[in-house]
């Protein structure tokens, strides 16, 4: 009896029950019995194409068998479930050139011995490879027409879930989203951002920690801002709300994807000055870092001082250096003339937009107070706020882009104390460097801590 192989595949198993296989086994083994063909081995590729290029384990298996004769018969119940590709057909003709492979089908017989026999092999492993590229043709078609209609494509985006085929917003996902965009634009590197949300017990997709790769991956999707892509462009809006607006997209691709952007691959920082105040020291010029407090040979505790990393022979308590610091940005930037001073762009629509952000807050206020005291229903305070909240957010954007560093807006004018004090870290350490050099002198044995010798030059 002539040992064989049945070979059976499916593409798209949907429900992933192995049906289809199933039936194709069944079949092919009734043919074998008929034929009087012994089966020693049978070979499953269920869910798995035969045109794009995917690895077909069970495919490549049978060749190796038939190359070293472990079969010589091979029975499928279609040349298309073989192959769909007029050159892996070729293949297969050429082993039974070889090794005297016979082929046989369910739909009818293939005599890979004979030119006849080869030819309709040849026939209709084209109409195959000819109703795969018409298939193709519709699907890109469809494609095409879902994008052109804004329908979402793939799986819902995290921020989103799907129902009934549209996507609505997941509401702690999505504001997890805008607050990771916020932070951002206020200054916050990708990495403190990551930490932040790490600390606070948030998850990313797959309900892991967050990485920065991940979380970049997830602001740098323009169905974001509610825009549908197709083949890699963006051709209009999608049918599902935007977790934020184009503008706040656009701002946060550029920063992520600005190739001058500092990587902050090194540690997060911890404290204000560390690798920013230098050493005066003549003929050292190192960087300040922190030595952390300890108890000195006559038992007193040593708090936390700034030292020299290169000389070490400065060394200034941490809390005394970062006072003046503070002190004196928090000073610069209560100033009315701070943003002014340092703003690009046209000065005369900088004063308008900030202007216009002071007259907005107050009658948010107002209107706030009105509904407080019944004379706006909910309805009213709602369409009032919004439209004001929009206004808002576009003269805030206005200035904001007026600053030469990102968060700057957000730490200045006449409350800049307490906005400073709620900046996170990575913000105030942001505006420090980018606004001044601080540069520590010698004090000298002995002597109590004097502010003079934290210099302060401003950068301009």
């Amino acid at each position: 009896m002539l040992a064989c192989g049945i070979y059976v595949r499916i593409s798209d198993d949907a429900d992933g029950s192995g049906l289809g296989v199933a039936r194709q086994l069944k079949d092919c083994t009734e043919l074998a019995t008929r034929k009087g063909w012994q089966v020693a081995e049978t070979y499953c590729d269920n869910d798995v194409s035969a045109t794009r290029g995917n690895a077909r384990e069970e495919y490549q298996r049978m060749l190796g068998d038939i190359r070293n004769g472990r079969i010589g018969g091979l029975i499928v119940w279609d040349v298309d479930r073989l192959t769909r590709t007029p050159r892996e057909l070729e293949d297969i003709i050429d082993l039974a050139d070889r090794h005297g492979l016979q082929l046989a089908c369910v739909g009818g017989e293939l005599d890979l011995a004979t030119p006849q026999g080869r030819l309709t092999a040849r026939i209709k492993g084209s109409v195959a490879r000819h109703e795969t590229d018409q298939q193709s043709r519709r699907l890109k078609r469809k494609f095409l027409e879902r994008a052109e209609n804004g329908q979402p494509h793939s799986f819902a985006a995290y921020g989103y879930r799907r129902v009934d085929g549209k996507d609505v917003l997941v509401p702690e996902e999505a504001e997890t989203v805008r607050r990771a965009a916020r932070m951002l634009l206020g200054g916050q590197s990708l990495r403190s951002v990551v930490a932040t949300f790490n600390s606070e017990g948030s998850v990313s997709p797959r309900g892991l920690r967050w990485a920065s790769t991940t979380l970049r991956q997830v602001l740098l999707r323009d169905r974001n801002a509610g825009l549908r892509l197709h083949v890699g462009q963006v051709i209009g809006r999608g049918a599902w709300e935007p977790i934020y607006d184009v503008g706040t997209h656009d701002q946060v691709m550029a920063l992520l994807t600005d190739p001058q952007r500092r990587s902050n691959r090194g540690a997060i920082r911890k404290h204000l000055l560390s690798g920013i105040a230098r050493c005066s020291r003549a003929g050292c010029d190192g960087t300040m870092v922190v030595n952390p407090g300890r108890v000195g040979k006559d038992g007193k505790h040593q708090p936390p001082a700034y030292v020299c990393a290169r000389c070490t022979r400065i060394r200034r308590k941490e809390s005394d250096v970062d006072a003046v610091v503070e002190a004196v940005m928090i000073a610069r930037l209560s100033q009315s003339d701070a943003l002014m001073e340092v703003a690009v762009g046209d000065q005369e629509t900088i004063r308008a937009a900030v202007a216009e952000i002071a007259q907005l807050e107050a009658k948010l206020a107002r209107t706030a107070d009105d509904y407080a005291d019944d004379i706006t229903t909910g309805e009213q305070f709602r369409r009032i706020t919004g439209k004001l909240r929009l206004r808002l957010e576009q003269a805030k954007r206005s200035v904001a882009a007026a600053a030469p560093v990102r968060g700057l807006f957000d730490v200045i004018g006449s409350d800049a104390e307490d906005r400073w004090r709620a900046a996170s870290l990575d913000v105030r350490r942001t505006l420090i460097e980018a606004f001044m050099s601080v540069t520590i002198d010698p004090l000298g044995p002995g002597r109590s801590f004097d502010p003079a010798t934290v210099r302060i030059e401003w950068r301009t």
